[in-house]
């Protein structure tokens, strides 16, 4: 600091970490040998209500340092309180007569630095920014939740004067190190229910790190909640912290005047961004009322501005959790289960769960059978050495957590055996060895291994691979294992066996063509996959007027109720439409939100989808909440990999 040193100001939502920062930066100075005999920390409260003016802050400056070295700066603060009115002015040359004689320098850390240089004049400002340029006795790093106007104010004082940090949404992999420090520091029992968490159930607190906005405030709530018994799902975990902040975002709300509440209501039950125009119809407010209290607002970190092509901006929410936060307090039961629907989402999609597993769980859920039955179902299921290991063990756990009822044993010690040896055999790249193996062991291997060696034929160009017949020789075979036997292949790309699954499909899906039954409906599924796979668009097409001339998600609705309708289209559509933007099929995949009625049921899915648009329609991907970002950019990266793997 022999030079007048770079300022700094560190901005940031409410939570994200800028008093700990603080806190954290000025300890390090305090604690560094090298740097404390000359430089000294001195730290504000959160909260400094006694500083109402430029010579109140220097005072408390004194009184900060007078408490550091009572030998050295008490007599210091006893000359700065004996100043007159008319000489205040000379506070700052007396610290820094005091600091330069004994070879010492200051570094303030200041939180609510916006708040606080708000209150003081424009000449008390102006003559701050004169001590901060010309005297390196003095280093300020502020932090704030709010803008600092006179950053961006081109005839105010400390225009551009800062050096601004912006702290950022903590990572997954940051959320994993904070929760499991927070649990060494708890007890032996906190890191055990941590470390199962973060290995077996990711997706539940990922999907929660992703809406709210990662804020390392609410990731310790999350901790807490965890500590107070582990959750179901990430919607169960996400209303425990949502009643947790209650006090702080509705105090937040309160300090509002009536009609910025009245604009924050309609842009949080909108959820996505809108614009003037339509903040006015929702609220009856004159566009120019809306337009200068967005202003203020944004000042605020209340509201973000959104810039459009056009003239018509868009304004949502700046911190997205306080959104979800609103409308899980506020919103009706519609608000609440577009909330419920993006969280599933989050957690499906986060979870990678195999696709077998999803479609054999909507398959619980669509089968009009009574509990014996099911429970026959599913032990019997469990029970196949068909199905792969991996798959049984997963489905007996989410069996196991649903019913409370134990479910049938099962081993796969043989077939890693036999895995082994197939292995082998392939590296040699003898076709016909290959296919013995096969045909004298695969009634005893599963049928992901069985599909996926048999393929190993195809991709040598072999005459042994005829998957027509290999279909033949596999059956029969039950429901579950027919879907979870085309997943398997689709999943995996297992492109020698395509034509042949959509000739299986079309021999027995025709009688179904024009009554689709609920049972039939993952079949349907399946059989679009495929049909996008091989450039059958317009079959595509056609099936999906049937399913809506037959209403098959309204009988479904009927049946199982609302809520697992939501799931049987979620895990119905996602690959389709992923699929569709993978092959550009954009304008098909638009249709079908509206078609099915999946906006907010599919709400990633549905801004990937606009984003690709060429015309008008490329502006609704502006209105998505940054809490979406991530996941889009996950699913951006899904489709130029389906582009590569369903060519």
């Amino acid at each position: 600091m022999q030079y007048p040193a770079t300022h700094y100001l560190i901005q940031g939502v409410r939570g994200a970490g800028k008093t700990t920062l603080l806190t954290r930066l000025s300890y390090a100075v305090s604690g560094e040998e090298s740097l404390n005999p000359w430089l000294i920390p001195i730290l504000f409260n959160e909260e400094e209500y006694g500083i109402f003016s430029l010579f109140t802050f220097w005072l408390r400056i004194a009184e900060k340092l007078a408490l550091h070295d009572a030998n050295r700066y008490e007599t210091l603060y006893t000359q700065l309180m004996q100043l007159s009115n008319e000489q205040e002015n000379q506070a700052w040359a007396l610290i820094r007569k005091t600091l330069i004689h004994h070879g010492q320098k200051i570094i303030v850390f200041i939180d609510n630095m916006a708040e606080l240089f708000d209150g003081f004049s424009d000449n008390e400002n102006a003559q701050l920014r004169e001590v901060l340029s010309l005297h390196p006795e003095i280093r300020i790093v502020g932090g704030s939740s709010v803008i600092l106007d006179a950053h961006f104010d081109g005839t105010a004082p400390f225009y551009q004067f800062f050096k601004l940090v912006n702290l950022k949404a903590i990572s997954e992999a940051e959320m994993h190190e904070l929760l499991r420090t927070l649990a060494r520091h708890t007890s032996k029992e906190a890191i055990e229910r941590i470390e199962e968490i973060i290995t077996q159930h990711p997706e539940r607190i990922e999907a929660v790190r992703r809406l709210t906005d990662g804020v390392p405030r609410t990731i310790v709530l999350l901790f807490q909640i965890i500590m107070e018994g582990a959750k179901d799902s990430s919607f169960t975990y996400l209303e425990e912290t949502i009643d947790k902040t209650t006090p702080l975002y509705k105090h937040r709300m309160d300090d509002l005047t009536r009609q910025q509440q009245v604009i924050v209501n309609a842009i949080a039950m909108n959820w996505d961004a809108m614009n003037v125009k339509e903040i006015a119809e929702q609220t009856r407010l004159p566009s120019k009322t809306i337009s200068a209290q967005l202003t203020v607002l944004q000042k605020r970190w209340m509201v973000d501005k959104v810039e459009t092509n056009t003239k018509n901006h868009l304004y949502l929410l700046k911190e997205r959790f306080f959104n979800i936060w609103y409308l899980m307090r506020y919103g009706t039961q519609r608000d609440k289960r577009r909330v419920l629907w993006l969280t599933k989402f989050l957690e499906s999609w986060y979870g990678e769960k195999e696709l077998s597993l999803k479609l054999v769980e909507a398959l619980g859920t669509l089968l009009d059978k009574d509990a014996k039955s099911k429970d026959l179902l599913i032990n019997a299921l469990l029970a196949s050495d068909k199905i792969d290991y991996d798959i049984r063990r997963d489905m007996a756990e989410k069996y196991r957590e649903l019913a409370r009822k134990p479910v049938v044993g099962f081993s796969n010690e043989q077939q890693k055996i036999l895995r082994l040896e197939i292995e082998q055999i392939i590296k040699t790249k003898d076709d016909k060895n290959i296919y013995q193996f096969l045909q004298n062991h695969g009634d005893r291997l599963t049928l992901i291994d069985l599909v996926t060696y048999y393929h190993q034929l195809y991709e040598l160009g072999s005459n042994y691979f005829k998957p027509q017949e290999f279909f033949l020789k596999i059956s029969p075979i039950g429901y579950v294992e027919a879907v979870h036997l085309f997943t398997t292949i689709y999943a995996r790309a297992l492109v020698g066996y395509k034509q042949a699954v959509i000739d299986v499909f079309e021999a027995n899906l025709k009688e179904f063509s024009e009554d689709v039954s609920v049972n039939t409906l993952l079949f349907f599924s399946l059989y679009l996959e495929f049909c996008l796979w091989d450039n059958q668009f317009e079959r595509v097409k056609n099936i999906f007027d049937i399913l809506d001339k037959q209403n098959i998600f309204t009988l479904i609705e009927g049946r199982t109720g609302i809520r697992s309708t939501s799931e049987v289209k979620e895990i119905f559509f996602e690959s389709i439409i992923l699929l569709l933007l993978a092959k550009k099929q954009y304008e098909m995949a638009y249709h079908l939100f509206y078609q099915f009625k999946l906006i907010q049921l599919l709400k990633p899915l549905y801004f990937a989808t606009v984003y690709y648009l060429p015309d008008e329609r490329h502006q609704e991907f502006l209105r998505m909440g940054y809490e979406l970002h991530e996941t889009l950019m996950e699913i951006f990266a899904v489709v130029e990999e389906y582009q590569i793997k369903y060519a």
